[in-house]
């Protein structure tokens, strides 16, 4: 089997091992940030690290303040706050830094569209910007916008050399670590230690596990068990994490805890885990981000109640979906959006209304760029940015501009899509019978890894499947568990949030499936499942 799925990926028979690391230089602007960045080590001079509210941002915060220390400074970490401040650079923020004594402001995951901010900021100070972003671009002139920082690093720039656009937030940042540390700014090992931080925060926001990317996180996952930050540590377990962390984990069980305190309350709690420095912090901070967590998934639930039919209610021809409620919690709109969209399968522009600003997330589809339909909404918006699959926006509060900015919204996707029907495409790596599924086949398809955007997990399809049971499972019943049968096996398949997916599998019914395949072990107990991608009705 796993011959079969290497030829489907175009592999020659073995998995290719080779990994990327360039040059951190390759990056415009990462001289002038090595001479700020140094001067400050010289001169002892106050650094803040200016972060942002999600788990790239944190852990990007983190990485920074970790790295300089070990250079004997004692850096400022300021992470916005996602209600009052939101999203970026935010130029009271500034104002408060300068006033605490920063010289110089260093941010990670934010900062190339701050343009006006940045022009305006405290005299004196100076500001290197690291981020991977998208820069913002003018819709009349089709002139790109910069910040005019005294250092931009960030690969997305145009005429960048560096030859991996793809980097997270995180990974930009560890590039000036790695940089600090060639120059003898940094102790040796420096860069290699923040390596468990790169792997979190580049899965968690989706980046593409490919290329350099692909590097960090595997050495990442490699050097989890010594070199994560204590409340990392403590995080995995109390997520019941036993054995090696695989990039999963970090997607779906780490990654949504750190991004719980962000979204829910205060992300200086989730900062506060990853930089504890001894074991009783480290597990008060991950109690308290477990219980944000749990907080954050009961509002997701409830937003997503009241969404549904809001969606449903959308006529058929609806090119966008554009929703905004009182009742979205902040916090959870990104969330909302990135479910709405893979079950409608249409871009979804999800915003909250409350307070002095209206603050949404967008998830894309297939084909959109959402920064690009964010821009041509921009005489609407009072800020927007992201990244071609994902992106944040801020409205006024004002009902006639929100219609606005949906109508253009809608437009703009249908442009970019071209009348094309949204519809789920499943790339299958094989067809398999069920009795050739087993654990020990499990832990080759998953010497793959890691997996994420750009190098999906192995999915499989099994076909004249015979459903066996169905039974509904979870607090709600939101989960289904399914037994199948193809005459040669017989397995459980586990479906996660789709609640109606059992009124259509009645016992007997014959099923094509699609899934991957989950080695699931537990207090020395081991099993294996199928997560379920999707079912059709036997065709063949």
């Amino acid at each position: 089997m796993l011959e079969r799925v290497l030829l489907s990926r175009g592999l020659d028979g073995t998995l290719d091992a080779s990994l990327q690391d360039h040059e951190p230089g390759l990056l415009t602007d990462m001289e002038p940030a090595l001479e700020l960045v140094a001067r400050a080590i010289r001169d002892r001079a106050q650094v803040a690290i200016y972060g942002d509210y999600d788990a790239d941002g944190v852990t990007a915060c983190a990485l920074l303040v970790r790295s300089l220390r070990a250079a004997h400074l004692d850096p400022l970490a300021y992470i916005p706050n996602r209600d009052s401040e939101g999203y970026g650079l935010n130029a009271q923020a500034l104002d408060e830094l300068a006033a605490r004594g920063a010289a110089l402001v260093i941010t990670v995951d934010c900062g190339t569209t701050a343009v006006e901010v940045v022009a305006e900021r405290p005299a004196g100070m100076g500001l290197v910007i690291t981020d991977h972003h998208l820069p913002r671009v003018d819709p009349s002139s089709g002139q790109v916008q910069l910040a005019p920082a005294d250092a931009l690093i960030n690969p997305q720039r145009p005429g960048d050399r560096y030859p991996f656009s793809g980097l997270a937030g995180v990974g930009v940042a560890y590039k000036l670590v790695q940089a600090l540390e060639s120059r003898g700014l940094l102790p040796p090992g420096t860069a290699a230690a923040g390596l468990p931080l790169v792997a979190l925060g580049t899965v968690a926001d989706l980046m593409p596990l490919v290329d350099e990317n692909r590097q960090l996180v595997r050495q990442g996952l490699a050097s989890w068990a010594d070199a994560a930050p204590l409340g990392l540590l403590a995080l995995a377990r109390g997520a019941g994490l036993e054995g090696p962390i695989t990039s999963s984990d970090l997607g779906f069980s780490i990654g949504p805890r750190i991004n719980a305190a962000g979204r829910m309350e205060d992300a200086s709690l989730a900062l506060q885990c990853c930089l504890a420095d001894t074991k009783g912090q480290a597990e008060t901070a991950a109690l308290a981000l477990e219980h944000l967590n749990r907080r954050r998934r009961r509002s997701l639930a409830e937003a997503m109640e009241l969404a549904r039919p809001m969606v449903e209610e959308l006529p058929d021809e609806t090119g966008a979906i554009v929703l905004g409620a009182g009742a979205f919690p902040a916090g959870v709109v990104g969330l909302v959006a990135g479910r709405l969209a893979e079950e409608f399968q249409r871009p979804a522009f999800i915003y909250s209304m409350a307070g002095e600003e209206w603050k949404g997330s967008a998830r894309g589809v297939a084909g959109l760029n959402v920064v690009e339909a964010l821009a041509a909404a921009g005489p609407e918006l009072l800020r927007w940015g992201g990244h071609r699959g994902a992106g944040g926006f801020s409205l006024p509060p004002d009902s006639e501009r929100a219609a606005a900015f949906g109508g253009l919204v809608d437009e703009a996707v249908r442009r970019q899509l071209q009348g094309t029907t949204p519809c789920r495409v499943f790339s299958v790596d094989a067809r398999v019978k069920l009795s050739e599924c087993n654990l020990g086949v499990a832990d080759q398809l998953a010497g793959l890894g890691p997996f994420g955007i750009g190098n999906p997990r192995v999915t499989l399809s099994a076909h004249h499947c015979r459903v066996v049971n169905a039974q509904p499972f979870g607090s709600n019943g939101d989960h289904l568990r399914v037994v199948l049968d193809d005459g040669t096996g017989q397995l459980e398949a586990i479906a996660f949030n789709r609640p109606g997916l059992g009124r259509h599998l009645p016992m007997g019914r014959r099923v094509d499936a699609l899934f991957e395949l989950d080695a699931s072990r537990w207090r020395g107990r081991e099993r294996l499942r199928l997560m379920l991608r999707d079912l059709r009705p036997t065709r063949d």
